[in-house]
């Protein structure tokens, strides 16, 4: 059989050239390149390292393998020190370590072709049979010598099975004993062999969990793969948002598995489908017996799971499978558990629902397959749909050469499926996407699949969407622009008002979003997001009872998310209600909220009801998810600190409460946001409520506690400037600052230009 000089190997990517599985390799740079060091480290130094990487069928193990094998080998330095033994993928009837020792010849035999080895290794069989093992352990440790031995292992579920635990403990005994072993290994989930506390190899390898691709690594493994084959059309069209809209859809089919992009890759560039199924068919019956001896592993009823989402095609609630296949909820919670340990299936959770379905497309194919009975492949019939729009279908089919059977059937099923479809899958893909990136707060992604759904569904609800993109990405005239395109389309459409609203918003125009939103409660008073929205534009305007009205309007038609109750809190806040507030914050919380800026609000509202203990506590939560990189800092210091200032006017207790305050925020090592909070917090001294008298106690308490520590010097200099201005309105006590300090001050005070002359 002849091969193009860029055929790409699905299955065995060990005989494909460097070249090719560098030009096509995505994702795992890190993980290739750590066990290229770590191989590194076990020639050149005592210590040995040993790595198992865990992935289904079609997730790019070997790929990443070969890819260790070929730039370990180019490593001058490593030539004298390293030996290699690549073993083949599968490794048929190793029930010894005599067995495996044997493998390791054969496998040294390929690469290096030393015939006096090979001559030693053949008088072996000559010893009696007793005699062997021990005979073939010690040939090989002389033969290794003063080198390192990396052995390359597929499989190795396998071949610990074949080894059972009499040959597991052998051949730990023999790595213990002649540590000259450094050992890459893949398996396709974990097994007892590893994962039992009692299993002699527990603990001795890295274990590297790999994951299949995501839509921008499905993305540039496609456009890879255009470039390696010189076809800079697919290349160009990947990467627009009409590709991109159905790369993603295939995504999700496809659940990140290399394998399947592979395959696909050749059929978008051939010109009849011909010449893809046939291979293809062949490929799933070689895999079909693998697949079999997998549900032969399960018990009855992880098996009835598994044959249930098989059928399903599609995520599913632990409910809906424990209805189907007649278990408690229990019950199929604790076996979907155990399935997602032994990598079977996955999960992705949705608002507090975890929905799951087969980790493998590969399995499911090939269950389909044998149900189809000759029908077309539905995977094929899926990706047609996805791929080509209704338009481009009926083209393809119209020109189709008479002999083309095979190909006008399936173009003929992936056009009934699109007829009776009531969304398009590309559609639901990209909002599926658009949804998680949003509760990411990922506006980035959130664009860029707006974009995608542009380029196959421009209608109003789509330029709603990238609107209020634009919008979180403070892009305000842009949202204004793409706001008046969907109202141009649906001009009493609720999404479009309420995207121009934002908009409007953003450009502080809060007036004119306002009487949008009364557009908007004429055309769906009982819309409880549109109730939500309205409360957070009536607290941009600083109207709080109608804030707080149209939050519980929200909350009567149902609306419960963790947003509404945080933001519920904050006119409870100005009003004056600290309990109500308190309450609101702490639903907030129980409903799933753990921002930083929700914990600094809870802490004020403490502090402001006298709970001084528990509002430390609060801020330090804040404080802790700063610290560990899980949010920023981006504001709440400020009201921390004006709440301290306004529950006492008693400077010992000023004294003891800002130790505490300076106490936490060097545990966290944050010490600069509290200075930074504390310039923030100086308008609080601009009432008349405040006297001078207090207001000097307060900055002396401050320059008592904080005057010798650098980061508190430009703070306790704008807060002393601060106090004296406000006694005496003499403007050249600001003149004293230099001017970009001057610039920060005037801003914390309201103050105008002016004052600066």
């Amino acid at each position: 059989m002849t091969m193009t000089a860029n055929f790409l190997f699905r299955f065995t990517p060990s005989v494909m050239e460097l070249e090719a599985l560098e030009a096509i390799f995505v994702q795992r740079e890190e993980v290739v390149q750590r066990i290229v060091d770590l191989t590194c480290e076990s020639a050149l130094t005592s210590s040995k390292h040993h790595t198992l990487l865990i992935g289904p069928r079609g997730i790019g193990k070997t790929h990443g393998m070969s890819l260790v094998y070929h730039r370990v080998k180019a490593l001058e330095d490593l030539r004298e020190k390293l030996l290699i033994a690549w073993m083949r993928e599968e490794e048929w009837g190793i029930t010894s370590l005599l067995d495996l020792i044997m493998r390791i010849f054969r496998a040294l035999s390929a690469e290096y072709k030393d015939a006096v080895l090979d001559e030693r290794v053949e008088a072996l069989y000559g010893l009696p049979t007793a005699h062997i093992e021990t005979a073939a352990g010690k040939l090989l440790k002389e033969y290794v010598g003063d080198r390192t031995l990396l052995v390359l292992i597929e499989n190795l579920d396998d071949i610990f099975q074949g080894l059972g635990d009499e040959g597991q403990k052998r051949l730990r005994a023999y790595i213990q004993e002649n540590p000259f072993f450094t050992i890459v290994a893949t398996a396709q989930s974990l097994f007892n062999g590893v994962s039992l506390q009692t299993s002699p190899f527990y603990g001795f390898f890295h274990i590297q969990h790999l994951e299949g691709l995501s839509f921008e690594e499905s993305t540039q493994l496609l456009a890879s793969i255009a470039r390696y084959r010189n076809d800079p059309a697919l290349e160009s069209f990947i990467r627009t948002p009409t590709g991109r809209a159905r790369i993603r859809a295939v995504n999700h089919l496809a659940g990140g598995n290399h394998r399947v992009y592979v395959i696909f890759s050749q059929f978008l560039t051939r010109e009849s489908l011909d010449e893809l199924v046939e291979p293809f068919m062949r490929m799933l019956d070689d895999l079909t017996p693998y697949y079999q001896d997998r549900m032969r592993w399960l018990s009855p009823q992880q098996r009835k799971i598994v044959e249930f989402l098989l059928n399903r095609r599609g995520p599913a609630t632990v409910k809906e499978i424990s209805q189907r296949c007649f278990m408690t909820h229990q019950t199929a919670s604790g076996q979907l558990k155990v399935l997602r340990e032994m990598e079977y299936v996955q999960a992705d959770s949705l608002g507090r629902e975890s929905y799951y379905e087969l980790r493998e497309p590969l399995m499911r194919l090939c269950v389909e397959v044998k149900k189809s009975r000759g029908e077309p492949i539905g995977l094929f019939i899926d990706f047609l749909r996805l791929w080509y729009s209704r338009d481009e279908l009926q083209q393809r089919l119209e020109f189709l050469k008479p002999e083309a059977a095979l190909e006008r059937e399936y173009v003929m099923h992936a056009l009934k499926a699109i007829e009776g479809e009531a969304t398009d899958p590309r559609v639901a893909a990209c909002m599926k996407d658009f949804s998680l990136y949003l509760e990411g707060f990922d506006f980035t992604g959130a664009l860029k699949v707006s974009e995608e759904l542009l380029a196959i569904n421009a209608d109003a609800r789509t330029w709603a969407h990238h609107s209020l993109c634009l919008f979180y990405l403070n892009r305000f005239e842009e949202a204004l622009m793409s706001a008046e395109m969907a109202l141009g389309m649906a001009p009493e459409e609720v999404h479009s008002l309420l995207a121009k609203a934002a908009a409007l918003v953003g450009l502080n125009r809060g007036e004119e979003a306002f009487r949008l939103h009364d557009r908007i409660v004429e055309l769906e008073p009982k819309n409880r997001d549109m109730w939500s929205a309205r409360a957070s534009l009536l607290v941009m305007l600083e109207r709080w009872d109608d804030a707080l009205v149209s939050y519980g309007r929200a909350i009567e038609l149902g609306a419960n998310e963790a947003d509404i109750w945080q933001g519920r809190g904050r006119p409870l806040r100005h009003l004056k209600r600290e309990e109500e507030a308190l309450a609101s914050f702490d639903n907030a919380i129980r409903l799933g909220v753990q921002s930083c800026d929700l914990f600094f609000e809870r802490a004020a509202v403490l502090i402001a009801l006298g709970r001084w203990d528990e509002g430390v506590a609060a801020l330090n939560n804040a404080l802790q998810r700063v610290s560990d990189g899980s949010d920023v800092l981006e504001g709440g210091s400020d009201e921390v600190i004006r709440q301290v200032f306004n529950s006492t006017h008693d400077a010992a207790l000023w004294k003891a409460r800002i130790q505490s305050l300076i106490a936490v925020y060097d545990k966290h090592q944050l010490d600069g946001a509290l200075g930074v909070g504390l310039v923030q917090a100086i308008s609080a001294l601009d009432t008349e409520m405040v006297s001078d008298a207090a207001a000097r106690a307060w900055r002396d308490v401050w320059q008592e506690l904080a005057g010798g520590r650098k980061e508190f010097q430009l703070p306790l200099r704008l807060l002393d400037v601060a106090v004296r201005y406000r006694e005496t309105k003499d403007q050249r006590v600001l003149l004293e600052l230099p001017i970009e300090e001057r610039e920060l001050l005037n801003q914390v005070l309201g103050l105008e230009e002016d004052t600066q002359s």
